[in-house]
């Protein structure tokens, strides 16, 4: 098995058939071949098994197949056990029905080696990239999805705005193995990996990203994570369920336990400031209306873009 190589791609299945044998496809055709994949399915019950032994088998020494014996963990813990299988010196998140552009992996670990040469290998990093949105057969809906999102990669950088909210998206993201080594354990207070990735790197490294589209971020019936395009009628549709607190009260109490997570484990090594930050976040769900609108300015828990922030504060 090749675990010499400089990459590691993460990608965890489950019922991905339908899909898989392109994205796969889009691997091999990378303008580099230093790297290796490897794969934990999480028990599925289609053929994205069998189609994964077919291309490990074409491919010797390139796909690792992580087993241990259990299944139904969901995408955060699926991800967390290939994440502790990694021995690569930069680890790459890779969805099952997506699509990679040619050159992903040789732009992005361009990236993370300038970044390494400037800010030095002992601390996290993590980079990340926009996608095109594409139709579950491919054709483009949007060349940008941060363009579709009203997404600003800058403000995503900033360790309070990511306690709310994560513009790192998982597919589109390398980190160093600095990075790696301090993510683990994944925690059961984390929501999803990359968030809790980017909850690191924020606090105690560096983020950048690529203003290019790596990937084609493929939109069907069994993905509509960011599938609504920010329209008028979406904003609309926003605005008139600002008295509806329900949502914006569950994201509170599991981005509170995310916060809390990150302060237990990291606490010690964050600056005053940012330790402040966090403790408010992990509290924010049991203030008041008034304490709540306080914190979130004081301390900028704040979305990407105005008609986010006017809505969050409306409803809570």
């Amino acid at each position: 098995m090749n675990f010499n190589s400089s990459v590691a791609i993460a990608m965890a299945t489950y019922n991905g058939s339908r899909y898989i044998a392109r994205q796969l496809d889009s691997l091999f055709s990378q303008t580099t071949s230093d790297w290796v994949l490897l794969i934990r399915d999480d028990g599925s019950t289609d053929e994205t098994v069998v189609i994964v032994r077919k291309y490990q088998e074409a491919h010797p020494g390139k796909i690792v197949v992580v087993e241990d014996g259990r299944k139904n963990l969901g995408p955060r813990d699926n991800f967390g056990r290939l994440i502790e299988s990694a021995e690569a010196d930069y680890l790459m998140f890779c969805d099952q029905d997506d699509v990679w552009l040619p050159d992903k992996i040789e732009r992005t670990l361009t990236k993370m080696q300038k970044l390494e040469q400037k800010f030095g290998c002992d601390i996290p990093l993590l980079v990340h990239t926009d996608m095109t949105v594409a139709d579950e057969d491919l054709r483009p809906i949007a060349a940008s999805f941060w363009e579709y999102q009203k997404m600003d990669p800058r403000r995503g950088e900033h360790f309070q705005r990511i306690f709310i909210g994560n513009v790192a998206n998982g597919c589109t993201v390398m980190i160093n193995r600095k990075l790696r080594e301090m993510s683990l354990p994944i925690p059961q207070g984390a929501i999803m990996h990359d968030w809790w990735l980017a909850l690191i790197a924020a606090a105690l490294g560096k983020i950048d990203y690529i203003t290019e589209q790596t990937v084609l971020y493929r939109v069907h019936s069994r993905n509509v994570v960011g599938a609504s395009p920010w329209s008028l009628n979406y904003l609309f549709q926003k605005l008139i369920q600002v008295h509806d607190r329900r949502p914006l009260l569950e994201c509170l109490i599991e981005t509170g336990k995310q916060a809390e997570a990150f302060l237990s484990r990291f606490g010690s090594l964050l600056t005053a400031t940012n330790r402040e930050k966090a403790h408010a976040y992990a509290v924010l769900v049991e203030q008041g209306p008034i304490k709540k609108r306080y914190l979130v300015i004081r301390h900028g828990f704040l979305r990407s873009g105005f008609i986010r922030n006017i809505s969050l504060l409306l409803r809570m």
